[in-house]
């Protein structure tokens, strides 16, 4: 199967294109959980820990190499792991659940250190989908094999920012990334925009404005793309519900 984007245009009715709405190349660590999405709310005293269920793999690139999620309570808490089994590679890529992603997901990348995932914010948890501004959702990224992670953010502000993923694609390659956006239902090539991260690593950690360097330059306009995803084995995130453990 091939997937093509071809002569890619953005509707008129759209406000302003994706690329004229995301802060290029803003970046910040993933350090000190500092993007979990949390509600702050006040702990009851002797309050039993909760119950995590057991890692479940919720998207697999082949045989060997998967995602999992972990230390969740629901299919939509808890953190997001990369595995490579072959290799004995296990390692945190995300502090959200990649089944919030309700886009499609295309694993064409060979590697294990430079890897990109989406980072999706919870609209029923997170502090800013009830803000005036709304939320933009984030990709994780490392460059090293997970020793350190960092984010980009992507489309627009929304308060809905869960449900909106299911408007994008993620095209993942050896080189970097591609989040496409489509404006119409049944992804009409002619109604998409598409944007590409390219992976660079750098050992200037701070660049442009006191921001954090994420390990990707971007984004770049992308006006046409084909891809072979014949290979691919899954493109949605799926997460099973009779994992989710019972709480005290």
């Amino acid at each position: 199967m091939k997937y093509k984007i071809l002569r890619i245009i953005i509707l008129a009715g759209m406000s302003c294109a994706l690329s004229g709405c995301i802060t290029g190349g803003a970046a910040f660590g993933l350090g000190a959980g500092s993007l979990h999405e949390t509600v702050m709310t006040e702990k009851k005293k002797n309050a039993p820990p909760p119950v995590y269920g057991p890692p479940q793999i919720i998207y697999r690139i082949d045989d060997n190499r998967y995602f999992t999620l972990e230390n969740y309570t629901r299919c939509e808490n808890g953190q997001t792991f990369y595995n490579n089994k072959a290799k004995g590679i296990h390692f945190p890529i995300s502090p959200g659940s990649g089944y919030l992603f309700k886009g499609r997901l295309f694993w064409l990348s060979s590697r294990d250190d430079y890897l990109a995932f989406p980072f999706t914010r919870d609209t029923n948890k997170a502090v800013c989908a009830v803000s005036e501004k709304g939320c933009k959702n984030l990709i994780t990224v490392t460059v090293d094999g997970g020793k350190t992670r960092r984010a980009i953010d992507y489309g627009y502000y929304t308060k809905t920012p869960t449900s909106d993923t299911k408007d994008y694609d993620m095209v993942v390659t050896d080189d970097g990334f591609y989040m496409i956006e489509y404006s119409l239902p049944d992804r009409a090539p002619y109604a998409a925009h598409a944007d590409k991260w390219t992976f660079k690593p750098s050992k200037e950690t701070i660049y442009s404005h006191g921001h954090i360097y994420p390990g990707v330059t971007g984004p770049e306009y992308q006006p046409q793309l084909d891809f072979d995803v014949s290979h691919v084995v899954q493109s949605k995130m799926k997460c099973d519900r009779r994992l989710e453990p019972v709480q005290p």
